[in-house]
């Protein structure tokens, strides 16, 4: 891993961003490219050699089944999983794509050979996520704000600075919920319901993670009774 100025040190999750891309180069960050962005480039290239791409459609198919897999695995068993089977997917694509890219024939601006060229500028980093076992296929951080993305056009009016403040904390808890596998209606529910009656001190106890263990551990003031032996 690299350190830049400002002291981070670890890996990055980004699309093609070419501030990105020049850290990488510099060797300051560890960079995961989303598989994503590289799906979409492929999936938006409806015309061009359309065996191959519906050939790379369905290698990188396969490369999200397996993480579906590792994920589910200890690290140990992640790792092992990307290097025994998604690392020879990812060289099979870059033999295949660079091979299509030398044999020419493109039109220099269709979105095919968009595809194939922002693929190849990834080359480098693509299989630094199967290196790392907390490192992700796609970049989990903007999928997890896709919904706000969606919706930014509602949240240009809460009606003021202390509103849109208000407003991030509710879709901080939100999101937050459905981390945890929560249903954020339902927490938010209970959560005011009792807000007016709890302790200032003890508001931690209703955050998330702390209401999700409340739920989930039996309570030792319980008794159960049972009925003596006869």
């Amino acid at each position: 891993m690299g350190i830049n100025s400002d002291g981070y040190r670890g890996g990055l999750h980004s699309d093609k961003y070419d501030a990105y891309l020049k850290l990488a180069q510099e060797k300051v960050i560890t960079w995961f490219p989303c598989w994503v962005h590289v799906r979409r480039k492929f999936f938006e290239a409806e015309s061009g050699d359309l065996p191959l791409r519906d050939w790379v459609l369905r290698k990188i198919r396969y490369l999200f089944m397996l993480e579906r897999v590792a994920w589910a695995r200890s690290p140990e068993e992640r790792l092992q999983i990307r290097q025994e089977k998604e690392a020879p997917i990812i060289d099979e694509l870059i033999q295949k794509i660079k091979d299509r890219l030398v044999k020419g024939n493109l039109l220099p601006k269709s979105k095919f050979r968009e595809a194939l060229g922002y693929f190849c500028g990834l080359i480098p980093h693509l299989k630094n996520y199967t290196k790392h076992p907390f490192a992700r296929l796609d970049n989990v951080a903007e999928r997890a704000i896709r919904p706000l993305t969606i919706g930014r056009k509602n949240w240009l009016f809460f009606g003021s600075e202390d509103g849109g403040e208000a407003g991030a904390i509710l879709l901080s808890f939100v999101q937050t919920c459905r981390g945890l596998k929560i249903n954020p209606r339902e927490y938010l529910e209970d959560v005011f319901r009792r807000l007016m009656g709890h302790s200032a001190r003890k508001l931690e106890e209703l955050l998330p993670d702390r209401w999700l263990l409340a739920r989930t551990t039996p309570s030792k003031s319980r008794v159960i009774l049972t009925r003596p032996p006869v």
